[in-house]
C-alpha cells in the first residue's frame, strides 16, 4: 500500500466519522424536539444508528494503519534495506557467489596451520570480524552456536579472522566472551584483501570443490536461517 493510497483512504474515513457525527447531532436534536411524538423512534434510530458508526469507522481506519499500511511500509523499508546492503556487499567484494576461493593460508591463535587449499574437499565457513564492531560482536554468538552444533563434523572447516587485528586481541577476544572457535589474525589485511576492499562482518561458505555458495556482509537475524540451511545443504553431500 502506497502512502498516497493511505491518505486518500483516511481522508475518506475522516470524512465519513465527520459525516456521521453531524448526523447524530441532528438526529439527537430531531429526539429532543419530536420526543412527544410518534416520529421520535425513527430520529433515535438514526442517532443510535450514528453513534455506532463513527467507532466502526474509526475501527476500520485503525486496522488498515496495523494490520495494512504499517506491514506494507514495513516490507518496503525491508526491500530498501537488503538492496542498499547487496549493493554495499557488490562494490566492495572481490569474489562472489560461484567464484572460486582466493588461496591463503593462516596461523590460528592455538598454533595451528590452516590452509584452504588443504581444506578443499571439505566446507568451510569464513568470517571476517573485528573486536570493536557491533555488528560483528552481534552475529559471532551463532558461529559459535554453529561451530558447537558441527565442529565435530569431520567435513567442516571454521575460521574467524580478525581484520586488522593482533594475535594477542583475538585471543583476549575469544577468550573474554566464552568462544571456542578456530580464530586467526589478519594484522595487515593480507586474507581480507583477497576476498574484499572494506565492510565487516563479512561471512562466507565453501563447498567441497572450492567454490563460493554463500557470501554475505553485515548482519541480520534473518540470514541465520538461510547460512544454516547452506551449511546443510553442503554437508548433506557426505551423508
Amino acid at each position: 500500500m502506497s502512502v498516497e493510497f493511505y491518505n486518500a483512504i483516511t481522508w475518506t474515513l475522516a470524512i465519513g466519522v465527520l459525516a456521521a457525527a453531524v448526523f447524530a447531532i441532528v438526529s439527537l436534536l430531531f429526539v429532543v424536539l419530536r420526543w412527544k411524538t410518534p416520529a421520535r423512534r425513527k430520529h433515535v434510530r438514526r442517532f443510535l444508528f450514528a453513534l455506532v458508526t463513527i467507532p466502526c469507522l474509526i475501527g476500520i481506519q485503525q486496522a488498515i494503519v496495523w494490520f495494512v499500511f504499517l506491514p506494507a511500509i514495513g516490507r518496503q523499508q525491508v526491500e530498501k534495506f537488503e538492496a542498499a546492503r547487496a549493493e554495499s556487499h557488490s562494490s566492495t567484494s572481490f569474489v562472489g557467489i560461484g567464484d572460486p576461493v582466493p588461496q591463503f593460508s593462516a596461523t590460528t591463535a592455538d598454533g595451528d596451520q590452516f590452509s584452504i587449499n588443504e581444506a578443499a574437499g571439505d566446507v568451510v565457513l569464513i568470517n571476517f570480524f573485528a573486536t570493536w564492531c557491533g555488528p560483528c560482536r552481534a552475529e559471532l554468538p551463532h558461529i559459535e552456536q554453529i561451530w558447537t552444533d558441527r565442529g565435530n563434523d569431520p567435513h567442516f572447516r571454521l575460521l574467524v579472522i580478525g581484520r586488522e587485528e593482533t594475535n594477542e586481541s583475538v585471543v583476549e577476544f575469544r577468550e573474554s566472551n566464552g568462544f571456542s572457535f578456530p580464530i586467526a589474525a589478519d594484522p595487515d589485511r593480507d586474507i581480507y584483501s583477497l576476498f574484499a576492499s572494506e565492510l565487516i562482518p563479512r561471512t562466507l561458505v565453501i563447498s567441497p570443490g572450492g567454490t563460493i555458495v554463500y557470501s554475505k556482509v553485515g548482519f541480520v537475524d534473518s540470514d541465520l536461517e538461510e547460512l544454516n540451511n547452506i551449511l546443510d545443504e553442503q554437508l548433506a553431500q557426505f551423508r
